[in-house]
């Protein structure tokens, strides 16, 4: 393998975790933890995007944490970010402000606030442009964790993955799933009808004028 391909994969393994992290983030946005490891893959990434919108992410869910006990941490992502962003996250460490829900510190990555005023459809956005990798990454893991016979990680992949539909109202992520692991066989519980049921209840209706 040459070292370009060898990047390349490195960034595909990079892409994976932070989308993993991604979700694990927009279900327990207080969960530091799931903050930093995905701001560690962001860091892999040859973009500067994931990483901005990781750390703002983080700074809007753990604000609590961000004047006492960051700063090891932003030495070592700031010189990944832009001036405008370190000034703006500098200014968050020194209590001179704090990420709101819609913030110009958020790039199109964030899944926990919005660069735009219109939250409903930046979520909306985020949501479609991501559906079929979330759903490939899903597909992935499920297949994986079956052929592990790893029941427990299957079953939390599973809830995670009705939670993120649900909140976010991913119904082509949900429906992507569904189409491929049906084509492997899969056995659908109570759990899978209701997640679309309750999709399929938050249709709005179209009005015409």
């Amino acid at each position: 393998m040459s070292d370009s391909d060898l990047i390349k994969e490195n960034e595909k393994v990079a892409h994976r975790v932070f989308r993993f992290y991604s979700r694990k983030v927009f279900l327990a946005p207080n969960n530091r933890h799931f903050h930093e490891q995905r701001i560690n893959a962001a860091l892999l990434l040859t973009e500067k995007e994931p990483l901005q919108g990781a750390v703002a992410d983080f700074f809007y869910g753990c604000w609590f944490d961000i004047p006492y006990d960051v700063n090891n941490l932003f030495t070592r992502i700031k010189d990944r970010l832009t001036p405008e962003a370190k000034q703006g996250f500098r200014e968050c460490i020194d209590k001179k402000r704090y990420i709101q829900r819609n913030s110009m510190l958020a790039t199109r990555w964030s899944v926990l606030i919005s660069p735009s005023l219109n939250e409903q459809k930046q979520r909306l956005r985020i949501s479609s442009d991501d559906a079929r990798e979330i759903a490939r990454d899903i597909t992935a893991e499920l297949l994986q964790a079956r052929a592990d016979q790893d029941w427990g990680t299957l079953e939390q992949i599973e809830n995670e993955f009705f939670a993120y539909c649900t909140v976010r109202n991913d119904r082509l992520a949900f429906s992507s799933v569904w189409f491929s692991l049906g084509k492997n066989d899969w056995q659908f519980d109570q759990r899978w009808d209701n997640c679309q049921q309750h999709l399929d209840q938050t249709i709005k209706p179209t009005t015409t004028s």
